[in-house]
């Protein structure tokens, strides 16, 4: 599993909704592209009260972008957070099929659906299919086609039943050194300026990385990077933390961007440890 840690400050050098959401958009490619399993967005403690609506705006926008068109507007009613949603990339994730007819569907196919009445749900198909067992109203479930004939018939499973890459998951935690303890069982990578160039780690990476299968990838603001977000808690932060790693080493712009460096980071992620921690995704 990969999972992905920024903080919820991760907007704050955007002037305006439009330019947030450009952003957010951004974020999410990066996530989709790397196979990403799930982004966490963590609290930063120096959180000024003008940012605290971008805490609560990026999470809305990663889910938004996570779930299929077909389910959009079921799930997200109009609101002005979405004003500009539409210049939102399209992920094309396994998770958003184009395909809307049921004769296109193949049994075994995963899809996501929502109930829409009693006993039906939506899938994104021509007509609401039958589901008779109860389903939370208004929150989406992960369906597989279980059969075709006589009827189609669905079952409800699990995003980590998926055997190929499914999206990512959003989730908002308070604290991320707890979350950090938690999680001893996976290798757990800083980003950072400050750390070593990753070509002098990459050996030990991969050889931890063997033994977990897991990796957590933690990253700093546009304005602070780790070090300087964590402050008097930094010592905590690297107890918990295998390794501090730089990415683009000898870097020719004074600043790199949380976007370039999740770009730059994740890349060499997936070449050195991808197939060890990720689900196949496209091209394989």
């Amino acid at each position: 599993m990969l999972v992905v840690a920024i903080p919820d400050t991760s907007l704050a050098d955007c002037s305006d909704l439009r330019e947030k959401t450009l952003k957010a958009g951004i974020f999410a490619r990066a996530l989709a592209v790397f196979r990403v399993d799930r982004v966490i967005i963590f609290s930063s403690p120096q959180v000024r009260d003008s940012q605290k609506r971008d805490a609560d705006l990026l999470p809305r926008l990663l889910k938004y972008m996570d779930t299929p068109q077909y389910l959009r507007r079921k799930l997200f009613p109009q609101t002005p957070w979405l004003r500009y949603a539409g210049l939102l990339p399209p992920l094309r994730t396994r998770s958003h099929p184009l395909n809307a007819k049921i004769s296109g569907l193949v049994k075994g196919e995963l899809r996501w659906g929502v109930p829409v009445g009693a006993g039906k749900v939506d899938i994104g198909i021509e007509r609401p299919l039958e589901y008779p067992a109860p389903l939370d109203e208004g929150k989406p479930a992960l369906f597989r086609i279980a059969e075709l004939q006589p009827h189609v018939r669905l079952e409800v499973v699990q995003r980590s039943d998926a055997d190929l890459y499914w999206g990512f998951e959003v989730q908002s935690i308070e604290d991320l050194v707890q979350y950090l303890k938690d999680s001893a069982h996976a290798t757990r990578i800083a980003f950072s300026r400050m750390g070593e160039p990753f070509e002098t780690l990459q050996a030990e990476i991969q050889s931890s990385v063997n033994k977990t299968r897991n990796v957590i990838a933690l990253f700093g603001g546009p304005y602070q990077g780790l070090r300087e977000i964590f402050g008097d808690r930094l010592k905590s932060l690297e107890t918990n933390t295998e390794f501090w790693v730089n990415t683009i080493p000898g870097q020719g712009t004074e600043t790199v961007r949380l976007e370039e460096a999740l770009f730059a980071s994740l890349a060499l992620i997936n070449s050195c440890v991808g197939s060890l921690i990720s689900r196949p995704g496209f091209h394989v």
